[in-house]
């Protein structure tokens, strides 16, 4: 055997594959951009934490560390395989659900990144609609950036009239 026809059958093999898995490629596109954007959300929280409370914020809150490229590659495999399995579910075992299991997999994951992207906008943001969502949401300001928040509170801004 040599190279070329190595090169055949690996080509090949892809192919069948992406061809199998062609339906879920708009699921994972979707997915994708509103993970990235999830990711720019969390960007721009630490930049408004450091600018906010530029002497509360770690050192480790301010660099760019690979452990957090490593998490979203983790999460981006853990919705592909998701979808692609709700996909497979839904094509070979379940096919006669009056109900599309690779849309309700993309809907959840896309529900869950969309309450991550709230979440970020609205924490370390002094307007009134981050407000509101800060008495439905989790301020993420302490969790991400090792800053005590009962430092940062004022009981006499929590007022929303």
């Amino acid at each position: 055997m040599n190279i070329n026809e190595i090169l055949r059958w690996i080509f090949t093999a892809f192919g069948a594959i992406l061809a199998a898995l062609e339906p879920t490629l708009p699921y994972l596109l979707i997915c994708t951009l509103i993970i990235i954007a999830d990711c720019y959300t969390a960007w721009s929280l630490s930049r408004r934490a450091r600018k906010a409370h530029p002497d509360k914020v770690s050192e480790e809150g301010k660099k760019f560390k690979s452990s957090k490229v490593e998490k979203v590659l983790i999460t981006l495999i853990k919705a592909y395989a998701l979808i692609i399995m709700a996909f497979l579910i839904q094509t070979h075992i379940t096919d006669g659900l009056p109900m599309d299991l690779t849309k309700v997999a993309a809907g959840a994951i896309c529900f869950w990144q969309l309450w991550s992207i709230l979440e970020n906008e609205s924490s370390c943001n002094g307007a009134r609609w981050a407000k509101v969502l800060q008495k439905i949401l989790v301020d993420k300001t302490s969790r991400h950036f090792d800053i005590d928040l009962s430092d940062l509170t004022d009981n006499k801004d929590d007022n929303i009239d």
